[in-house]
């Protein structure tokens, strides 16, 4: 028997596929994990755990998806649009912070009436520009939505397009839209796939974004083919305009460079990468565009190489082939970004309804997780993200769900955001943590006993947090007037309530190969005895050989009685594991409740039979 220490000093390779099991003398392994649930990587390395989501509001029709779009107005005026089957409503954060639904001057939910019915909803491509969002579906026509206050909001169906060519007629319209060098660009109509439109240029009187009219002069409208095999799958701006196809990435520049205007006598048509896109907006992070790929498994980033000289579109999903989802379901259906704080890719896993992310950091950092919302849907004990959209808000891009859930044997959607992510102003400040999901908080002035405002949970166990302090789960339950109430266990009182659903979240190392003294000790068998994990912030923990053998890590002293309040740790707190021989060596960490959890490192006490 030999005994050795093994440290891991970062987690910026996030969750990786077992099909990587393999390559323990890879960097990237030795910072990475085998799992890694409801479980964020910080840029930093750290492990965090996923902040829970606050309930917004359940969407008109439960029985129908709805689909989240942006709109940023200005800097203090943006805005979350929920487009259901023929309306689209809207919502914001008001002066204090407190985010809604918009209502009218007669406190109804404010809504306005569309043409897309439910399925039309996932079809149609938008650009914002100013105050106005310019739709265009590919069998219904080009729309706008314009703002001129929180509650007056006009959609037209039939805006006025100048020169309208022809052929945009019927069911025949332009599938994808966007803004490049304050002109609008559309393309791929049905039946021609890889045809652009790009309008006019500004003049005196002001943008001139749906007139077509043709010419020579530098100002006139363009309308080309794009030479390449493929149909074209989505459109985005940036040094270039940026367009992937079902068979590779391309740019259409000036004739004299990136940053080269286009224009009727000057244009570029560039193929840098035969990676085929699926038709589903990228999203940018500075001078990359990531997009899926046409099987959406894979995600990729396609940007500029001064190495190379080169635009590329390499594969980030690489290192992490099964987040998108085993089997023929298995697929990524949406992407979008969170910039500030925490610069992090979110996406919609279609076939279960799990939230996976990777934390960005330029060259460096690709770490994929994956989350389950609490709840439950579908024989899934989580509930499941059928869209997502992010729109800064109340200080920091906020990251918003559409999430279906099983709720008093009814099905139920709801829209919620991911709360910020915890930084306390010192070790006892717990109060200001958010770990639960659909969660209420609740501030009172004087102490109380019982709350009732939890009926878009009946039915279900909520955790609590009183007054900074984790109490036993209760059950929400009828009042009488269907306001779904609540009893503090043990006649607790408090000031300050977080009520919400169970998230928990877990790790698991990967296999570790120790050495031996006859070289490789990956066959060896081992056991973990012993595993030091350096926390910060810390208020709760479990560890143990996997899942079903977790143990409590306690914070807490014999004098700790419930309902008191247990300061945050930070440092390094040594945990037996008494783990049983095997050829891994790998134990688990988690916990669930609502509280903190932050692990910087860990040193593990491996015992090997040579």
């Amino acid at each position: 028997m030999s005994v050795r220490l093994l440290s891991q000093f970062g987690f910026d390779g996030g969750e990786v596929s077992p099909k990587f099991a393999g390559n323990s003398d890879l960097e990237r392994y030795q910072r990475s994990l085998a799992l890694c649930e409801n479980i964020i990587v910080l840029p930093q390395g750290i492990l965090t755990r996923r902040p829970g989501t606050r309930f917004i509001s359940e969407v008109k029709d439960s029985s129908k998806r709805v689909r989240l779009v942006p709109f940023e107005y200005s800097a203090d005026d943006t805005y979350m649009l929920e487009f259901g089957d023929s309306y689209v409503r809207f919502y914001r954060a008001d002066d204090e912070g407190n985010i809604g639904v918009i209502r009218d001057g007669s406190n109804a939910i404010y809504e306005v009436t569309t043409p897309y019915d439910e399925t039309e909803i996932f079809g149609f491509d938008y650009q914002q520009v100013e105050d106005t969002l310019y739709l265009t579906h590919p069998e219904i026509g080009i729309a706008t939505l314009t703002r001129t206050d929180h509650a007056n909001w006009a959609f037209n169906s039939s805006p006025t397009i100048t020169d309208k060519p022809d052929e945009w007629t019927g069911t025949n319209w332009p599938a994808y839209i966007t803004e490049h060098q304050q002109r609008l660009v559309l393309a791929a109509t049905p039946a021609k796939q890889r045809k652009m439109w790009v309008s006019m240029t500004p003049n005196t009187s002001g943008p001139r974004l749906l007139t077509f009219t043709a010419g020579t002069s530098d100002e006139n409208a363009l309308v080309f083919n794009i030479s390449a095999k493929g149909a074209i799958s989505w459109l985005a701006s940036g040094r270039a305009l940026y367009l992937g196809t079902t068979d590779e990435a391309r740019t259409v520049s000036g004739a004299g460079g990136f940053y080269e205007p286009i224009t009727p006598s000057s244009i570029l048509n560039r193929d840098h990468a035969n990676d085929r896109s699926a038709a589903i907006k990228p999203v940018r992070k500075n001078n990359s565009f990531f997009f899926l790929s046409k099987s959406q498994k894979r995600v990729h980033e396609f940007n500029y190489s001064f190495e190379d000289d080169a635009f590329n579109a390499p594969d980030i999903t690489e290192w992490a082939e099964h987040i998108a989802g085993a089997g023929k379901n298995g697929k990524i259906t949406k992407l979008a970004i969170a910039r500030d704080p925490v610069p992090i890719i979110w996406g919609v896993r279609g076939g279960d309804g799990q939230l996976v992310a990777m934390t960005y950091k330029e060259n460096s950092v690709y770490a994929w997780t994956r989350h389950k919302i609490g709840g439950s849907y579908g024989g899934n004990d989580w509930g499941k993200v059928e869209d997502i959209g992010t729109v800064f808000m109340d200080g920091r891009d906020v990251l918003w769900i559409q999430v279906a859930r099983t709720i008093n044997e009814q099905t139920v959607r709801y829209l919620e955001i991911l709360e910020d992510f915890h930084d306390p102003e010192n070790d006892a400040d717990i109060g200001s943590a958010r770990y639960l999901d659909s969660a209420i908080s609740h501030d009172a002035e004087t102490a109380f006993t019982t709350f009732d405002g939890l009926a878009h949970l009946m039915g279900e166990d909520v955790e609590l947090l009183a007054d900074g302090a984790a109490l036993p789960a209760v059950a929400v339950t009828d009042d009488g007037e269907g306001k779904g109430i609540i009893e503090l266990p043990d006649g607790i009182e408090a000031v300050e309530l977080v009520a919400g659903l169970n998230a928990p979240f877990y790790a698991q190392t990967l296999p570790i190969d120790p050495g031996s003294a006859q070289g490789s000790g990956r066959s060896k068998k081992k056991r973990v005895t012993e595993a030091s994990l350096d926390l910060l912030n810390t208020s709760v923990l479990q560890i143990g050989k996997n899942r079903e053998t977790l143990r409590d890590a306690s914070f807490m002293t014999t004098q700790t009685l419930v309902g008191d309040l247990v300061p945050m740790f930070t440092g390094i707190e040594a945990l037996s594991i008494n783990d049983v021989f095997d050829e891994d060596g790998t134990f688990g960490f988690g916990g669930d409740g609502p509280l903190p959890c932050n692990i910087r490192a860990f040193v593990q006490r491996i015992t090997t039979g040579d």
